[in-house]
């Protein structure tokens, strides 16, 4: 029996030519892509922002939705010391991809350099995307503390880890909102690592014991304050603290002296007669 030849329906030609020519399209915009994208990058590395927002105008204009290029663009605002035109270009690409963590990202370092409270939950995103981000939970700490939202910024501050270990301010925010959560043990050990970092610093002492009386912890306290009351000419404030601390470490005689001492450096404080 002779072959039989049955030649293809001209639809499936015509599609199978369609297919093929969207191929090499889509071959050939995403090659362009590419290339827009490698010259947006070489602008930058030269810090040449004005042919990189040039060079993005025109590849948004094509891709007006491509979260890759409006970030580009963002960055490229922001490193121009553009704040203000940086930050839509990010809020748009996040309105696309809200997990976008470029974008996201940019958007927080400009409202966080701001003190804006808008970077909050954009950080609560990160967060969640990046449970140990420590940097995140520390940006997230100090704006909660600007808001006064102390239980909120003392778990951060706790998931920042080493990150303000050296940073004394940070710290500072960090023991206040311990105290004001009645936390006093915690704000303790914190005030005695921002004292570490200036211990002849007279001011961070009387802190650190005034917190540890808060903790009844008296003899850390008299421990606190020795060398400032074993100093010349001693602060009467500081006698002051130190005569509470002995009252409540029970030496009751110890503090009745150093009273003393205190009346007759400040003869008019009445409160030192009650």
């Amino acid at each position: 029996m002779p072959d039989v030849q049955v030649s293809k329906p001209k639809i499936v030609q015509r599609l199978g030519f369609i297919v093929i020519y969207s191929g090499v399209l889509l071959g050939v915009a995403v090659a362009q892509s590419i290339a827009d994208r490698e010259a947006i990058a070489a602008a930058l590395s030269k810090s040449d922002f004005a042919s990189a927002l040039q060079l993005l105008e025109s590849a948004l204009r094509k891709s007006p939705n491509d979260v890759e290029l409006l970030t580009m663009q963002g960055v490229t605002y922001e490193r121009q010391g553009n704040q203000e035109q940086a930050l839509p270009p990010f809020q748009k690409a996040l309105q696309i991809s809200p997990n976008y963590i470029p974008a996201l990202q940019g958007a927080i370092q400009i409202l966080y350099q701001d003190g804006s409270p808008k970077a909050i939950p954009l950080l609560e995103r990160i967060v969640r995307l990046r449970p140990v981000d420590s940097t995140s939970h520390g940006m997230l700490a100090v704006l909660e503390y600007q808001q006064g939202n102390c239980p909120a910024a003392v778990a951060h501050f706790e998931k920042a880890g080493s990150l303000f270990d050296t940073q004394r301010d940070a710290l500072h925010a960090y023991a206040t909102c311990l105290v004001k959560l009645q936390q006093f043990e915690k704000a303790a050990a914190v005030f005695q690592r921002t004292l570490a970092m200036s211990s002849n610093d007279r001011r961070e002492r009387q802190l650190l014991a005034s917190v540890q009386l808060m903790a009844h912890q008296p003899r850390n306290a008299i421990a606190t304050l020795e060398p400032l009351v074993e100093a010349d000419n001693p602060a009467p404030e500081t006698l002051e603290l130190a005569a509470n601390a002995y009252e409540d470490a029970g030496n009751t005689e110890k503090a009745v002296a150093i009273l003393r001492q205190v009346i007759l450096l400040e003869p008019q404080n009445v409160n030192l007669y009650l």
